[in-house]
């Protein structure tokens, strides 16, 4: 059995999530997990997404209250069935 080193749990929740890319409108899709960290996002078209590209995020973070949030990531994976997108603090830029 091996430790879990993530910085932060995952809690598995399906919940909306909107994203915005680019120029495209906003796009309405399904979490599979979320944490402190970021979540996954589950995609039929993942490879539209390219690795290391910013993307903004609204949704209800069941983290928080179930709070309406919005969030800048960065795409850090994408699987045959979605990305997963690491919250970025402008500040850090």
């Amino acid at each position: 059995m091996t430790d879990n080193q993530r910085q932060f749990p995952r809690k598995d929740v399906q919940i909306e999530v909107e994203l915005s890319f680019l120029e495209d409108s906003t796009r309405t899709a399904i979490t599979r997990d979320i944490s402190q960290g970021g979540l996954y996002i589950q995609l039929d078209n993942p490879d539209y997404y390219p690795m290391g590209e910013m993307i903004n995020l609204r949704f209800k973070n069941p983290l928080n209250d179930y709070e309406e949030t919005m969030k800048d990531g960065v795409i850090v994976r994408r699987s045959e069935h979605g990305i997963a997108v690491a919250f970025i603090e402008m500040e850090e830029f």
